[in-house]
């Protein structure tokens, strides 16, 4: 079943999210934090940004929140692209990417949304870490 903008404007709890059409539960909210964000490996640097996107999203669960680089904040010479690919009904096809730095390797340790469906656009070629090998650090104001 797919739904209008207006039905989905009719139930949504959460203003401005960005809901699929194909299911009124799955819906993410996007927003900018006003801080330095971080990705290390191992105690190496590999993404700072302070023009990174933090991703809230709610599906099939209520998912921990992913934070975005820009490219140009990544240091893509640590990444290599793969054959690797997923399709969210939400945001649209990605491709993943293995880490590769100092000799280590962690496979899919990052993805990039290259295709994106509607709203989910502001998300295209930005880089997401797989935090569980990446460790991502939000440098909140004390």
């Amino acid at each position: 079943m797919t739904y209008t903008k207006e039905a989905i404007k009719a139930v949504t709890f959460v203003r401005d999210a960005i809901h699929s059409p194909q299911d009124v539960r799955h819906f993410m909210d996007i927003g900018r934090p006003a801080y330095t964000v971080t990705a290390t490996i191992n105690g190496k640097e590999i993404a700072r940004s302070n023009r990174a996107l933090k991703v809230k999203e709610v599906g099939r669960g209520v998912y921990d929140p992913v934070l975005y680089f820009v490219r140009e904040d990544v240091d893509m010479s640590a990444l290599e692209a793969t054959d690797k690919t997923t399709h969210c009904p939400l945001k649209g096809d990605t491709t993943y990417f293995d880490l590769n730095l100092d000799g280590s390797q962690q496979q899919d340790a990052a993805w990039s949304y290259t295709q994106t469906i509607d709203d989910a656009g502001v998300l295209k070629d930005l880089i997401a870490f797989d935090n569980t090998c990446v460790q991502i650090v939000e440098h909140t104001a004390s």
